[in-house]
């Protein structure tokens, strides 16, 4: 992928989302690659232009998936199994792996050919009722990130590096307690959510539904393991489905538990 390329992937993005992120958000995320990790960063590319993209990060020998997708009119052509292949060998040596993946039984066939195990998740969506804030929740910033890699590596085996400076560079919120933290999109739903039990867990996913209002806020990525999040969201009158997809996991990985990983950076 070369810098030119970001634009043409934007578009590519959008064509298959219903529901977009902000302009900023979404460039801060494709241009990231290019940044950190620039060898995991490839497209495919017909007379057309972009026909598909796919981007991995090694975070301290994790091997994460970040994006994998196909134009359309070219799906099924074997592009999205080049990519897979391409971004698959950047973490050839990795200690472990980690995807989250779309209910496209394509993409979870190739998924579980690469031998890592599937969990599939829950989402919530609705207004928040009846939620209090916590005490001991506050807000944080860029000097929290030595703490949150400290979380990370607990839970998750290994640190989101640089992830978590281009969330906050996009408008997104920290929540920090003494034993975790939450990354809070600017629509208000929680892109990460990791700490070192579940009641701080508990308390940090209380203070963003808390924070929602009025707004109609989404939970992904919920495994059946996160009984905790059910339950909370749950409380909150959110609305439970089970048809968001599957969190593939492999390897030396931390307990992922409690956790609520981010699409994008996991």
């Amino acid at each position: 992928m070369r810098e030119q390329d970001v634009a043409p992937v934007i578009e590519l993005i959008l064509a298959d989302e219903e529901h977009p992120s902000p302009p900023k958000v979404l460039h801060n995320r494709f241009a990231h690659p290019l940044t950190t990790d620039p060898e995991g960063a490839w497209v495919a590319e017909d007379e057309q232009g972009i026909a598909g993209c796919g981007f991995a990060f090694l975070r301290e020998d994790v091997w994460i998936l970040s994006q994998l997708a196909v134009r359309l009119d070219v799906q099924s052509a074997g592009i999205g199994s080049q990519l897979l292949r391409r971004t698959w060998e950047y973490g050839a040596n990795a200690k472990a792996h980690l995807l989250a993946s779309s209910t496209d039984s394509r993409a979870l066939r190739a998924y579980t050919r690469l031998g890592l195990d599937a969990h599939p998740c829950f989402r919530a969506d609705g207004v928040p009722r009846d939620v209090t804030e916590p005490p001991g929740i506050r807000t944080g910033d860029a000097s929290d990130i030595p703490f949150t890699e400290a979380v990370d590596r607990a839970v998750r085996g290994a640190a989101h590096g640089p992830d978590i400076a281009v969330l906050l560079a996009s408008d997104h919120d920290l929540l920090v307690s003494d034993r975790g933290y939450a990354v809070v999109s600017e629509k208000g739903e929680p892109r990460l959510l990791a700490a070192y039990d579940e009641d701080a867990a508990r308390a940090l996913l209380r203070a963003v539904l808390s924070r929602a209002g009025d707004r109609s806020i989404g939970v992904n990525w919920i495994t059946g393991r996160q009984q905790w999040a059910i339950e909370e969201v749950l409380a909150a009158r959110l609305t439970l489905s089970s048809d968001t997809g599957a969190l593939f996991v492999g390897g030396a990985l931390g307990p992922l538990q409690p956790y609520l990983p981010s699409g994008a950076y996991l």
